[in-house]
């Protein structure tokens, strides 16, 4: 699995798009589908709060998969992710379809099946 990170107080965050963010996003919002919706939409106080809701998953991810990976990883803040941001930012849009964006990515291995064939007697 992939992390990618967010930049809060000069300091690296990392956000992960795993199995169980994605499962806590989807129970918070009914579906991926209505997040995005709230995220694009033009109420400002539902996607204030949807950026909030969505930051707190994916860093909470983030710092489970440093942890077990035993990859350093800053702090958790003392504060929500929303204290931080300003809507005019649209850095930490970014930084949340980037993590999704890393987290659907897939490794594929590829592997040839044996190319001889035998020859029938």
């Amino acid at each position: 699995m992939k992390i990618s990170y967010i930049e809060l107080l000069g300091k690296k965050y990392p956000l992960c798009f795993s199995l169980a963010a994605t499962e806590k996003l989807n129970d918070a919002f009914g579906s991926m589908e209505k997040m995005t919706e709230a995220v694009t939409g033009n109420n400002v106080g539902d996607m204030a709060k949807a950026i909030d809701i969505i930051l707190t998953v994916l860093m909470e991810a983030g710092r489970k998969y440093c942890k077990v990976t035993g990859q350093e990883c800053p702090e958790p803040l003392e504060c929500r992710p929303a204290d931080l941001i300003d809507l005019t930012d649209p850095s930490a849009v970014s930084a949340i379809y980037s993590a999704m964006a890393v987290g659907k990515e897939r490794e594929v291995e590829v592997s040839s099946k044996n190319a001889e064939t035998t020859q029938g007697h």
